[in-house]
């Protein structure tokens, strides 16, 4: 006979891990959705960070204007024969080919990625006499200059509007153009002159019609042939093509307006109308903004080559590919792209550090709740692990079981997170970003075969010894304050060291101080808090309330709540707070920064500030004041007790200090600067601070006399400096005999009550379009719609987020933790007749000393971090100001960060409470029964 009942097989590690997990599978399961969620987010946020910054980089580059970022080639030439036949006696050949063809040859020379982004080069001769006539009366204007061009590739960016396309015509006299002239043999006859042919020009259609000519009209020995109108009139060439796409006009007080155009001639015209001529020759490469992407690396790499590129001589063409010219042509090249790409590199480290900064914090809390989530699991199985250890398991086996079912857990899970961020950020993956991908796979099994004790697994009262049973917690905690200190101290010290750490995109060192803070101020908080703690329970011990002293009590005796929820308490407020204070710094220095370089609410450039705009300006509804500050122009001497250094001299109009007073927040120059009596006041400007020592008694400016530095300013609002010089009070300079300079840059301020979008609709409809209008307004709008603006907002709301929903994670799983020694012990007391909300209670107490003392530390971090930050972390790439922002601290925004963040941790002690409140007591009974 068999026996009823056979001997068990023999359970191997997959069925025991198997059973394990189908016993309580969801704290595993949580783990897993943590590592999900970790690795989602460090494959999304790197992502959407260079998205971000190639947005912001191709929108940079395209606000300049073509002009600005184009590397623009510009050179003299004289031109002999304006006709290629007359000048190789081939009707065929064409007389551009050896400048494209040579234009060509310097592209495809440079390396990539300049090489990708620059288009064929693209040509433009003026000559350098403009026609000028008086139109017609009924046409409103008083005077109207034609400037004579020839653009090769007219045909293919214009289309004909009436009449035909000009022909090409040499053979004429002279039209007040300056040239050399052909004298003529010595006893020759004088030939009668011919009836001069007239030029054939192309004239824009609009500019046509507004000065009143016919197709078939002649002007000053030009007839227009035809007309036209751009292709496309917002191609970015129009911007090299002066009055090209549009008319220009030009507003004088006294006489009215004046008008420009630009008269186009036969597109194989050499640039000569009939004797030899003087031509301005420009060629450019355009830039394809959309051709600018990368990383910082990659930007400071295009930044070198272009620099490389401008400090090179070009030769397009030379003398004898050119065969009527002595000379190669050479053009200089210039552009603002390099200016542009250094401000988006500081712009790109900027982003970068602030993304390490935030996302620091939140990475630091996700990992070691994953690591205490890794210890609920072993914690929650401790019985069947005590028993398998008891059955003959090695621990060595146990670890190798856990170890596989963390990885079974961890890279499914990792993978998922990884594939989902790559869904929804779409983007390039570079291999280390399924490096980190792994790491965070490895996370769970690490952590799971870490949890795992040597021992028996027999459950042993963490609450009779207040000291640590490690004799390595001093040496560690002493260690992280020591780390933590070193790093703020190098960080403040950056800039006496000249140390610029960020040159690799993520300054490494502002990432992790304000962690290793955090860690150092939780250390101090592990160690201090226990003081008023029991200085509380001792308090308490007199009163009649058990729920009190009895939470106060556990809460000093039991170490379950420990480093990681106050590690997550602390780093969730100071990330809060931390994003809170730098995005109002950033959001107001780009304030400071665009008033400072508008100067004013209304700025006018071009236009020469004459009395009589002056007061056409001040007319206008709203304007309140309207001042300018000129460059004298010349050199002047400073004299620094006998020592002489050549400085520039400004000088601001009276006026200004009104408009300076009524543009807040505009830093106002010092009040002795404005005196009227006594020694002049000057302020230094650039580098002329260095030429004036502290202490210096005897400074001179020639035509000034002695004068007295009152103050320093790198930039004057409004105003571009571009060298060393010197701010003087107008009034005082023409009492030193001085002649007030000329004033191009118009500050215009504007009053309370008035718009200041509606004061530069009228300022611009004033001069037309012979100044450039520009407002405050407009400047702050096109930062906050910037991409690094909206994406920065972004990232500092999702990391407060994230440091919320970690920080109620952790305290919930802290309170798992403690659940069994709780459970038997609110068993017991609801036996003796505790209700339900004592509880409850009961867990609150237990949690809140901890977590009321880690809100304050994190309160003073979240204040305190930013300003170590702005001390070693550069902001201007982001503000776009010249200094450094101020620590700028909203107040209602940080009482609503601040509340949001202690409702959160209501939150987490009210889910914790709610936890422990539903304890079986049946259960626990038996259970204790069994022990």
């Amino acid at each position: 006979m068999r026996p009823r009942h056979g001997i068990p097989r023999r359970t191997g590690a997959v069925g025991l891990a198997r059973r394990q997990f189908a016993a309580d599978p969801w704290v595993s399961l949580g783990l897993a959705l943590l590592v999900g969620t970790v690795a989602l987010l460090l494959t999304a946020v790197p992502r959407g960070l260079v998205d971000i910054q190639s947005r912001q980089l191709v929108q940079e580059i395209g606000g300049l204007s073509a002009a600005q970022r184009d590397l623009r080639g510009d050179w003299q030439r004289t031109v002999v024969y304006g006709s290629t036949e007359d000048l190789t006696g081939d009707p065929a050949a064409d007389g551009w080919a050896p400048l494209v063809e040579g234009a060509e040859r310097i592209r495809a020379g440079q390396p990539e990625p300049l090489r990708s982004t620059l288009g064929p080069a693209q040509f433009l001769v003026r000559l350098t006499e403009d026609v000028g006539y008086a139109p017609p009366v009924e046409s409103g204007y008083y005077a109207a200059s034609l400037s004579l061009a020839v653009d090769p590739d007219l045909t293919e960016h214009v289309d004909l509007v009436s009449g035909d396309w000009p022909e090409l015509v040499v053979d004429t006299p002279d039209l007040g153009i300056p040239g050399p002239q052909t004298e003529p043999e010595e006893g020759a006859p004088e030939e009668e002159p011919d009836d001069p042919e007239p030029v054939p020009v192309l004239l824009l259609d609009a500019a046509a019609d507004e000065l009143l000519l016919e197709v078939g009209e002649e002007v000053q020995g030009l007839v227009v042939a035809g007309t036209y109108t751009p292709t496309n009139p917002d191609d970015p060439r129009w911007q090299h093509v002066d009055n090209g796409a549009t008319m220009g006009t030009l507003y004088d007080p006294n006489r009215g307006e004046s008008a420009y155009a630009t008269a186009f001639l036969a597109p194989d015209n050499r640039g000569s109308i009939g004797p030899p001529a003087s031509t301005r020759m420009r060629m450019w490469f355009p830039v394809l903004p959309e051709a600018i992407t990368g990383s910082t690396g990659q930007v400071e790499t295009l930044q070198a080559q272009v620099n490389g590129f401008l400090a090179e001589q070009h030769v397009v063409a030379t003398a004898d590919q050119m065969l009527d010219t002595q000379a190669a042509q050479v053009p200089l090249f210039t552009t603002d792209l390099t200016e542009a790409l250094g401000r988006i590199v500081s712009q790109q480290r900027a982003t970068a550090s602030l993304l390490a900064v935030v996302a620091a914090g939140p990475l630091g809390v996700a990992l070691a709740v994953a690591a205490l989530g890794a210890r609920l699991v072993v914690h929650r199985r401790r019985q069947s692990l005590a028993m398998t250890l008891a059955r003959g398991a090695s621990p060595a086996q146990l670890r190798r079981v856990i170890a596989g079912e963390g990885l079974l857990l961890g890279v499914p899970a990792a993978a998922l997170g990884h594939l989902v961020a790559s869904v929804l950020v779409p983007g390039p993956t570079p291999w280390w970003q399924w490096a980190v991908t792994a790491a965070v796979a490895l996370v769970p099994p690490v952590a799971l075969a870490a949890s795992v004790d040597d021992a028996s697994l027999q459950q042993r009262r963490s609450d009779l010894s207040p000291r640590s049973a490690n004799r390595w917690r001093w040496v560690v905690e002493l260690a992280v304050v020591a780390l933590a200190g070193v790093a703020t101290w190098r960080l403040l010290d950056r800039g006496a060291r000249g140390d610029d750490a960020g040159r690799s995109g993520i300054d490494l060192l502002a990432a992790g101080t304000p962690v290793l803070i955090a860690l150092a101020a939780c250390v101090l908080t592990l160690r201090l808090y226990p003081l008023p703690l029991r200085a509380l329970a001792a308090s308490l011990r007199r009163r009649p309330a058990l729920t009190p002293f009895l939470g106060a009590s556990r809460a000093l005796r039991d170490p379950a709540g420990g480093l990681v929820p106050a590690l997550a308490v602390v780093l969730g407020t100071a990330i809060a707070l931390v994003s809170a204070v730098l995005l109002s710094t950033v959001t107001r220095g780009a304030e400071v920064a665009a008033w400072e370089a508008n100067g004013a609410a209304v700025r006018l450039n071009g236009p020469l500030l004459s009395d009589e705009l002056r007061a056409e300006i001040q007319q206008i509804e709203g304007v309140a004041a309207v001042g300018g500050i000129g460059d004298t122009g010349a050199t002047r001497d400073l004299l620094v007790d006998g020592e002489r250094e050549a400085i520039r001299v400004w000088v601001a109009e009276p006026e200004v200090e009104e408009v300076y007073a009524r543009s807040a927040p505009v830093p106002g120059l010092p009040p002795d600067f404005w005196r009227d009596e006594g020694i002049p006041a000057v302020v230094t400007l650039l580098g002329a601070d260095d030429m004036v020592p502290e202490g210096a008694t005897d400074v001179q400016v020639s035509r000034l006399g002695d004068a007295e530095v009152v103050g320093h300013r790198d930039q004057v609002p409004g105003v571009l400096v571009t060298g060393s010089g010197v701010l003087v009070d107008g009034e005082r300079w023409e009492e030193a005999g001085g002649s007030m300079p000329d004033v191009r840059s118009t500050l215009v301020a504007v009053s309370d009550d008035a718009s200041p979008t509606e004061v530069a609709d009228a300022v611009t409809d004033l001069v037309g379009t012979g100044g450039v209008v520009t407002t405050v307004t407009t400047r702050l709008e096109a930062f906050e719609e910037a991409p690094v603006t909206t994406g920065l907002r972004q990232l500092f709301v999702g990391a407060t987020v994230v440091s919320g929903l970690l920080t109620v994670l952790a305290v919930v799983v802290v309170q798992l933790m403690g659940s069994t020694a709780r459970t038997a012990l609110l068993a017991t007391l609801r036996t003796l007749g505790l209700g339900a909300r004592q509880t409850r209670a009961l867990t609150a107490w237990e949690l809140a000393p901890l977590l009321v003392t880690s809100l304050l530390v994190g309160t003073l971090l979240g204040l305190g971090v930013p300003w170590v930050l702005l001390r070693g972390l550069d902001l201007t790439g982001l503000t776009g100001g010249s200094a450094q922002p101020a620590l700028s601290l909203d107040l209602p925004l940080l009482a609503t960060v601040l509340g949001a963040v202690v409702l959160t941790v209501l939150i987490a002690v009210t889910v914790s409470a709610w936890i422990a409140g539903r304890t079986n007591l049946a259960h626990a009974l038996r259970v204790g029964e069994d022990r």
